[in-house]
């Protein structure tokens, strides 16, 4: 497996063991990168505007200051700084003021945009503008951006800049510009379709991250200690697409979705534990008496010397069944319109 972290300006690479590999290398120390996009993508300015292109092996299309990023019936993930996701809607387009990691701004000229934020560093700064406002964060927020009706805070906290007033809006609050910029409350339950696919897309890169970050700590040693104290972009092979790993500790996305750092990924594999099933002859004999089995309490499952072993059998008299996964929940009404885009980690994608 390889994993490539966004960094300055120098290659690393170093191999551990026969099967597995940790590198790092210079895909860009900018924000603005284009990791996923559905549909009708253009990036450019005026008559140089072109379609985003599948690119594949960890390239990325990526937004140069000045250029402006629009879709039609489309929609397009955007990078900004480590931890701070951009997510397009449909027949929007956002212009990229700055794309310097230090001074990131973007603006929102048409259309909606959701912005995630898991995380901030002190050194970084992300200022998103729509109209006269300008939003930044400094800690976790889930912030909607509409150019005609407002700024809507689903959780956490941002702090808005309008007509010379500075402003904090937290969870369950909004600023309307059809009222002149007025605070009111809304339902922050009360999604629509960009943040519904929003939420998908944070739950793949959230996947992402458990299997870089245990690759990671692996790489640096068993506790994950040696690993460079900073969050950053890395990419997965194993996915095709970009995650974020934390510096250290672990960060919560708004959705709920948790993002591990190597010194602290294996609190996902402890909470997942399955404990080995007892073996008796007369309930769930399918391991008693077969020596070659073993159980594997790293993985949770039984083991032969060559493969997983297959599903233990239960005795026709037992009416008991083996626990059943957990069924998927239930998002609610409004899910169905838009769950058959294609899906994918990274730019290559093209479903609409």
């Amino acid at each position: 497996m390889r994993i490539t972290k966004i960094v300055a300006s120098v290659t690393l690479a170093a191999a551990f063991g026969a099967v597995t590999a940790w590198s790092q290398s210079v895909i860009s120390a900018k924000a603005g990168v284009v990791h996923y996009f559905e549909g009708e993508v253009t990036v450019g300015t005026g008559a140089a505007a072109a379609k985003v292109e599948a690119k594949f092996g960890g390239r990325y299309t990526e937004l140069k200051d000045g250029q402006e990023l629009a879709t039609g019936e489309g929609r397009a993930e955007v990078l900004l700084n480590p931890g701070v996701f951009l997510r397009v809607g449909e027949n929007s387009t956002i212009k990229m003021i700055s794309s310097r990691l230090s001074d990131t701004r973007v603006e929102l000229t048409r259309g909606i945009a959701l912005v995630e934020v898991a995380e901030v560093s002190k050194d970084n700064s992300v200022t998103m503008l729509v109209k006269d406002t300008a939003i930044t964060f400094s800690k976790m927020a889930l912030v909607r951006m509409d150019v005609d009706t407002g700024i809507r805070v689903y959780k956490g906290e941002a702090q808005v800049m309008a007509g010379g007033t500075p402003q904090i809006l937290k969870d369950g609050r909004e600023m309307q510009f059809a009222a002149g910029a007025v605070i009111a409350k809304f339902d922050p339950k009360a999604g629509d379709s960009l943040y519904r696919w929003a939420g998908r897309r944070a739950e793949y890169l959230a996947m992402a991250n458990i299997a870089s970050a245990q690759m990671a700590r692996k790489s640096y040693g068993s506790t994950g200690y040696g690993y460079p104290g900073n969050g950053g972009w890395y990419y997965n092979s194993y996915y095709g697409m970009m995650t974020y790993l934390p510096g250290n500790g672990m960060y919560r996305s708004p959705f709920g979705f948790i993002y591990y750092s190597p010194n602290r990924v294996d609190r996902y594999y402890q909470s997942y534990q399955q404990a080995p099933p007892s073996v008796n002859s007369g309930f769930g004999g399918g391991a008693s008496g077969n020596s070659s089995r073993s159980w594997n309490s790293n993985n949770g499952y039984y083991e032969t010397s060559s493969r997983s072993a297959g599903p233990v059998s239960v005795s026709s008299g037992n009416t008991g069944s083996a626990p059943a996964a957990a069924a998927p929940v239930d998002n609610g009404a409004g899910r169905g319109a838009d769950v058959g885009t294609s899906r994918g980690g990274g730019s290559g994608s093209s479903g609409k």
